[in-house]
């Protein structure tokens, strides 16, 4: 067993972890799997939104980065622009000098993207987003219409407020879920329809407050009801009212808490371990992630085969320590590089191959340092710079955190592992924390009524407080028309307090030995040890599910 540099707990490196080490020539981690994959999150800022201008137009732009921010950003038409080179940054490699201090200076220097937003349609407020329309607001999201505070999903269309779901439509407050129409507050639901706060349940249509049902329909409280009992029933609940909403959300995570659950979310998976994993073969210690072979400590990957410690990619193979990156081959130790192979610690570059150490490069080949080669000089330098970089003890090292450009409370790594700024400063290493801006939490005079019948089209105009932690939101006028659509009232927390909260109600992304409740047999779950809730194997759960 390997001690962890960071934590100092102990962790396993397998066989197979080191014979694909080996392809990359690497040696064995210092970190474990979830320090590696909290240092990565780091470098990632998926929801903290700046308003500034371009370092290029002086145009007003949404970003990632702040007004104050050191680099150089542009907006993302003035990034793309064909006239835009970043090739003409590039320099010698200084073989006196540590690599990642010559790549930071490298990225210092380079203009940087505004935005992760890839061929948005009328969705320019969103981040990590790929083809994506009408959509406000909505982070880590794919194929995306009609969606606003929306995050980690694909394929949505008219949902809002909702995380972890896949091909979904007319969707709220909805998490971990795929093929639904019409839900509200459903969670871990496939193949259903009409559900409001309801957990585990597939191939059900109109029920409420029910958990573990498989193909029902007229359920309230997992009693079956005849059609027109079940419409009556429904308008006792009075969800347009913000207090009993509340009642019914409280039952639901009661609910939740005091009925058996299934140790893993897992389905159709062979020879794997994580949770939330759907057609996988030989995934180990994976999460979120679907249509995966071969992979290991991976986080929301979809579609490849031979990855390690990556998180946020679709369609890569054979990719080792990878943070939002893209339909990648035989790569190594990058930040947001997509369609590109055998690229090696580089940071933002697209259609590229054969690339090290290289930033905010487009359709290059033979890159150092953004500088070309030929491509017998480019093997020739590459293989001396690792040499270089195993001397200084950098090659197999992730970036160190000092050249991240965000602090701690600006990155995904906060609401995955969050911290107070006195523990994150007291960290050292590079951790970094901004305060907020003052401007933000300005009081609220406006009285949110109880029942969305008394909310008129004025509130949108109104500054509101999260009842949480005090950030100011709006109600946009598309938000008050969906709310007014499925009868629900406005929501009294920031759309950062409600993603959250979302999130809260998942488990972790660990691993416990347990017992079946019901028939003892040792099982591997996302539920700690000291959890009061009941927990079954797959083999006992399918048992009970009705």
């Amino acid at each position: 067993m390997a001690s962890c540099v960071n934590c100092k707990n102990s962790f396993e490196i397998r066989d197979t972890d080191r014979a694909f080490y080996k392809r990359f020539d690497v040696p064995d981690p210092k970190m474990c799997p979830e320090c590696r994959f909290q240092h990565k999150l780091n470098f990632r800022n998926e929801r903290t939104l700046y308003k500034r201008t371009s370092s290029k137009s002086g145009k007003s732009m949404i970003s990632i980065y702040p007004a104050d921010s050191k680099y150089q950003v542009y907006l993302p038409e003035e990034w793309w622009d064909a006239n835009h080179d970043a090739a003409q940054y590039g320099r010698d490699f200084d073989f006196g000098r540590p690599f990642f201090e010559q790549f930071n200076e490298l990225l210092e220097a380079v203009p940087r993207i505004g935005l992760f937003n890839i061929n948005p349609t009328n969705s320019d407020y969103c981040q990590q987003a790929y083809y994506n329309k009408n959509c406000y607001l909505s982070m880590v999201i794919e194929k995306c219409e009609d969606c606003m505070y929306v995050s980690h999903s694909n394929n949505l269309r008219d949902s809002y407020d909702c995380s972890f779901l896949h091909d979904c439509e007319l969707c709220y407050q909805c998490l971990d879920s795929n093929k639904l129409y019409g839900c509200i507050n459903a969670q871990s639901c496939q193949n259903s329809s009409n559900l409001m706060f309801c957990y585990d349940c597939i191939g059900c249509h109109d029920c409420v407050g029910c958990y573990g049902l498989r193909n029902k329909k007229n359920h309230i409280m997992n009693e079956p009801y005849t059609k027109e009992a079940y419409e009556e029933k429904l308008k006792v609940l009075e969800l347009n009212k913000y207090s009993k909403f509340l009642n019914c959300k409280a039952y639901f995570v009661e609910l939740a808490k005091k009925s058996p659950h299934r140790a893993s979310r897992n389905l159709n998976v062979e020879n794997s371990s994580g949770n939330y994993l759907i057609n996988c073969k030989n995934a180990y210690d994976c999460f979120d992630s679907f249509e995966l072979q071969d992979c290991a400590y991976s986080t929301w990957i979809f579609t490849s085969h031979d990855c390690y410690d990556v998180y946020g990619m679709g369609h890569g193979e054979y990719v080792l320590e990878g943070l939002g990156v893209e339909a990648l081959n035989n790569c190594a130790f990058n930040t947001f590089v997509s369609d590109s192979s055998d690229a090696f610690y580089s940071d933002c570059c697209f259609y590229s191959m054969n690339i090290f150490g290289c930033a905010s490069l487009r359709n290059k080949k033979y890159c150092i340092l953004n500088k070309q080669y030929s491509p017998d000089d480019y093997e020739m330098m590459k293989k001396k710079i690792i040499e270089h970089m195993k001397k200084t003890g950098e090659w197999g090292e992730f970036f160190p955190l000092s050249i991240s450009p965000f602090a701690y409370n600006e990155t995904a790594a906060n609401y995955r592992f969050p911290l107070t700024k006195e523990k994150a400063l007291g960290m050292g290493r590079g951790y970094r924390w901004r305060e907020p801006d003052p401007k933000e939490y300005a009081k609220q005079t406006y009285v949110l009524p109880d029942d969305l019948k008394g909310v008129e089209v004025g509130v949108c105009d109104q500054v509101l407080a999260c009842v949480d932690c005090g950030k100011n939101y709006k109600v946009m006028p598309k938000e008050l028309a969906f709310y007014k659509k499925l009868g629900i009232p406005l929501q009294r927390k920031c759309t950062d307090c409600r993603f959250l909260e979302r999130f809260g109600s998942r488990n972790p992304r660990h691993l416990w030995e347990k017992k079946c409740a019901k028939c003892t047999k040792s099982m591997m779950t996302s539920y700690s040890p000291e959890r009061p809730e009941k927990v079954y194997c797959e083999e006992c759960y399918a048992t009970i599910a009705n």
